[in-house]
């Protein structure tokens, strides 16, 4: 059987898959794109953007119990239609999936094979019935839901993951989340407000992604509001009348279905990597070296969730488009991640800047930690808003930015803003320097920045310690 020689393949038609392939365009005509579908990306079909669909909606509603405060009356009488809720989210995904289908249509009928392709023992891609001699090859599968194979085969449908529940037509009335990282805060959130009674089970003392401890219990607090959690591990048995019994050291409950949010797993373990010489990690990740994009002396490329990056679409779309680049040109895929950054739609919002709590534990002597709260701040006075807290990371000596976390409304701003100051090696002087419009939430972070820069050994420069001090009125109340 004769082969088709290929410049480049790529492998997956997400983010990093469609990333990858306008890259490659742009140097070659002789590639081709493998997926067998559905199409559409994973952020528009079952992630990033039919979350925060729902959540939109969740939030909104749960906005009614702050009417009266603002003197609009007759919240108390609002109702959640959820079937609409779902059906309208669905109706939004669809818009979206639609949108990414158009934008394949000039090349989709010349480059891509609708087959799964798989590495042969000849070192070929298979497809099709069909073999293919790629010069490079850009793995860009992306990753599935990790769900105990006992749980599916007792309880079936009634386990739902990220990729399902917006399938679902109506809302249960009680539902357990199993783990709760980001999809599983920002999830099990949102069906609360929408009236699902809701229980979280996490072991871990962290939930959201969140590492700072004094964050961690004031996140805790502040979901507590809304769903049950629980820090353990369930065991899940079968209870009456089509429930799942969820039993833990201190306790049971019964509930409708479970959504596991229990992490992701890279879709590498049905390629035939091993035909080719490579073995994968134990969490089925590539061996990738810090930095780079392909396997040393290989023309082999790993981008997105089957990569080692974080799963972000943001970092996606860059090791797509970095491979690309390279894999067009024959060349290793090395290149410097962007500034880390984290945010969870929840509410409170979680936003992670630069370093994290855990990447300075080895060196928390030399980093001086500055925080503020937005209890009493202005904006979230004027907007009836819950409150929440920031904390600074610097370096001491320096006062240089290294990272911050925050726990507030519209967290996700002001955590853009610390990225930017750290990719540009901003010291804290230097963002002080910014102008702080009244009344934003900027102004509570110039107060963490303040109490940060007062731990460092770094002096301020007199002007500019006082014109960066909180303005002598009642800022909290006043709207001018």
């Amino acid at each position: 059987m004769t082969s088709t020689e290929l410049d480049v393949a790529i492998i997956g038609a997400g983010t990093a898959g469609l990333s990858a392939r306008a890259e490659v365009a742009k140097t070659t005509d002789s590639y081709r794109v493998f997926d067998p579908g559905p199409w559409g990306t994973a952020c528009a079909r079952n992630a990033c953007m039919p979350s925060k669909a729902l959540l939109k909606s969740a939030h909104e509603f749960h906005r009614r119990d702050a009417f009266a405060a603002l003197g609009i009356v007759g919240g108390d009488k609002l109702r959640v239609d959820p079937a609409q809720v779902l059906a309208r989210t669905r109706a939004l995904r669809d818009n979206l999936v639609e949108g990414v289908l158009d934008s394949m249509n000039d090349w989709r009928d010349a480059y891509l094979v609708a087959q799964e392709p798989v590495f042969g023992a000849d070192g070929l891609l298979h497809a099709g019935g069909e073999r293919y001699r790629p010069r490079a090859t850009i793995i860009a599968t992306g990753s599935r839901p990790v769900v105990p194979a006992a749980w599916r085969e007792q309880f079936g449908g009634r386990i739902l993951t990220s990729d399902e529940v917006f399938e679902i037509e109506t809302l249960p009335r009680r539902m357990a989340v199993v783990g709760l990282g980001p999809v599983g805060v920002e999830l099990g959130q949102a069906l609360a407000r929408l009236g699902v009674e809701v229980i979280g089970f996490d072991p871990s003392p962290t939930i959201g992604g969140l590492q700072d401890p004094d964050l961690q219990s004031l996140f805790r607090d502040a979901l507590q509001g809304d769903m049950n959690i629980v820090q353990a591990q369930a065991d899940l048995h079968e209870g009456p009348d089509g429930s799942i019994r969820m039993r833990w050291e201190d306790g049971e409950t019964d509930v409708d279905c479970v959504l596991a949010a229990m992490g992701r797993t890279p879709n590498l373990d049905r390629l035939g990597l091993d035909q080719i010489g490579i073995e994968l990690r134990e969490d089925g990740s590539a061996p990738l070296a810090p930095g780079q994009l392909n396997l040393p002396e290989t023309r082999i490329y790993f981008a997105g969730d089957a990569g080692r990056g974080p799963a972000l679409l943001h970092e996606a779309s860059d090791e797509g488009r970095v491979c690309g680049y390279f894999a067009g040109r024959d060349e290793d895929a090395k290149f410097n991640r962007r500034v880390p950054l984290r945010i969870v739609f929840s509410h409170p919002q979680i936003a992670v800047a630069g370093q994290t709590w855990s990447d300075l534990e080895g060196r928390r002597e030399d980093v001086a930690v500055g925080d503020a709260s937005f209890d009493q701040g202005g904006r979230n006075k004027l907007e009836r808003e819950c409150g929440g807290a920031v904390r600074i990371y610097a370096e001491k000596a320096t006062a240089r930015l290294l990272g911050g976390a925050i726990v507030a409304s519209d967290a996700e701003h002001l955590a853009h803003l610390l990225s930017l100051s750290i990719g540009g090696e901003g010291d804290l002087k230097t963002l002080l320097r910014m102008p702080a419009y009244h009344p934003t939430q900027e102004e509570i972070l110039r107060g963490a920045l303040r109490a940060t820069l007062g731990k460092c050994d770094v002096q301020a420069d007199p002007l500019d310690e006082i014109r960066c001090s909180d303005v002598p009125v009642d800022c909290e109340m006043s709207t001018g």
